[in-house]
């Protein structure tokens, strides 16, 4: 598969615009296509029609993570095709770029559009949310094949809220405390309180843990042992269920801030997302997953932020699933290709029923 012998990592620009050009490429000229690039990151959209809103957007990175050079050389062994990035999401690129081209040669026109991009390992700033954000796409329908193991059908995610904070004190001799103001303990006193909102004590008895949970990621502060500290900062990831909204959980920490002394710096949000089970074009997709894979699905959820996030803010159905493979990110990754035939099948038979 040549899009999985590109080493398309974050660091390559040269090479991220090599897979988009494949990608390109593999299309028919009969489709629309929009090209993108900010911060060296380029993108593209491909789509049946005019406009920037079809009902259903297909969405696929094409980046991959850091990899040994052999893993960009994949291999077939019966039905696992291994190497970097065949589960995450090349495989499921393939899929999508297949499904659009078999039906514009059908000569069908689907309400649809493809979203390639090529910076959802670092956080798709320059990709998914510039293209949403800032260019305007939109859907009715959104269809993210990069999640839920084995078709697990993935309909509702946490949302995500990086910070990094930062503590200013008053230095003196570690010998007279009182005549300081200690940083690193202001930074404790917000960290504690961050806790006892967002911190849930294990074992939480949630088999799924589907509750909020608080990450103490970096910190760093004082010089000297006997030197009062008086500067100190910690970066915190916090993830957070459908109860919150990203502007209830920075309200909060605005309060605490200000409660402790401290200042922070948002690095980065996202809102959670949850697909109600009875939502109509959920419905139609579910009922064509369960006709190809002759079970009903079985649904699930993501604690880690996805692109999802983009499109749950603004309130736009999305939902999440891929086929059968193993090893993201690690040195055995593999896909079964005979689960990606699957993929096309319910992706193809949802666009027929629409």
């Amino acid at each position: 598969m040549k899009l999985a012998e590109v080493p398309s990592v974050s660091q390559n620009p040269g090479e991220l615009k090599k897979v988009i050009e494949i990608a390109d490429g593999f299309l028919p000229a009969g489709l629309l296509r929009h090209h993108y690039e900010k911060e060296t990151r380029p993108s593209a959209v491909v789509s049946f029609g005019e406009g920037k809103r079809p009902e259903t957007l297909f969405l696929a990175h094409l980046d991959v993570v850091d990899a040994k050079p052999e893993q960009f050389r994949p291999r077939l062994d019966g039905d696992k095709l291994w190497g970097r990035g065949v589960l995450d999401m090349k495989g499921s690129a393939a899929v999508l770029l297949t499904l659009f081209r078999d039906l514009h040669n059908e000569g069908k026109k689907p309400s649809a559009a493809l979203m390639l991009t090529t910076d959802e390992e670092i956080g798709s700033a320059n990709g998914v949310a510039y293209l949403v954000r800032d260019e305007g796409w939109s859907a009715d329908f959104v269809i993210i094949p990069d999640g839920g193991p084995n078709f697990t059908l993935v309909t509702k995610g946490k949302g995500a809220f990086h910070i990094r904070v930062e503590s200013k004190g008053r230095s003196v001799h570690g010998s007279a405390t009182w005549a300081g103001d200690n940083a690193i303990d202001r930074l404790i006193g917000f960290y504690d309180d961050l806790k006892k909102i967002f911190s849930v004590p294990e074992p939480c008895g949630d088999e799924g843990h589907w509750h909020e949970t608080l990450n103490l990621g970096v910190i760093n502060g004082g010089k000297k042992v006997n030197i009062v500290p008086d500067q100190a900062e910690a970066s915190f990831d916090i993830r957070f269920t459908e109860a919150w909204t990203v502007r209830r959980v920075e309200e909060t920490i605005r309060a605490l801030a200000a409660r402790h002394g401290v200042s922070f710096e948002i690095e980065s949000t996202g809102e959670p997302f949850n697909i109600p089970k009875d939502e109509p074009h959920l419905v139609v997709f579910a009922r064509c997953m369960e006709e190809v894979l002759g079970h009903p699905p079985v649904y699930g959820h993501e604690h880690g932020a996805t692109d999802g996030r983009f499109f749950s803010e603004r309130g736009i159905p999305t939902v999440i699933t891929y086929p059968e493979g193993w090893g993201i990110h690690g040195d055995e990754e593999w896909v079964s290709v005979s689960s990606l035939a699957k993929l096309y099948d319910i992706l193809k038979k949802y666009l027929e029923e629409r």
